[in-house]
């Protein structure tokens, strides 16, 4: 008798916290994702005189013990451009900037918030090695 309570207890227990937690179903592995969005660019840009160095992408998360205590620092908008920027060298701006939030489940210890960043980041044209002396 007592090992059925139990069992009940805690089936409705996972039930209960997976329906608090909005999560998704097991077989959706890159996790639960919302709030996608479109943007031109990271930062203004007042020149069309740059250069598409490549397509990039960064994150920036955070912990949320039993999906409601948050562990680790807050999610970053900036820190998740910047990662973004900073994987091609030269990068100093995004521009085709796409962004969602994705929820990844760790019953029962918590969720981590993911916020993910990719698009095309852009750099100075570089002046050659004459032009340079030139000046």
């Amino acid at each position: 008798m007592i090992r059925l309570q139990i069992c009940l207890l805690l089936s409705f227990m996972f039930l209960t916290a997976e329906a608090c937690s909005g999560t998704f179903s097991r077989a959706d592995v890159g996790g639960r994702v919302t709030s996608t969005q479109l943007v031109d660019s990271a930062t203004i840009i007042r020149s069309k005189d740059y250069m598409e160095l490549g397509v990039s992408s960064g994150e920036s998360s955070v912990f949320f013990l039993f999906g409601i205590i948050p562990v680790t620092n807050p999610l970053n908008m900036d820190y998740a451009l910047s990662d973004a920027v900073q994987k091609i060298p030269g990068g100093k701006s995004l521009i085709k900037v796409k962004y969602w939030h994705e929820t990844h489940l760790f019953f029962p210890v918590g969720t981590i918030s993911v916020l993910k960043v990719k698009g095309t980041v852009i750099g100075s044209p570089s002046a050659s090695p004459t032009e340079a002396g030139k000046k």
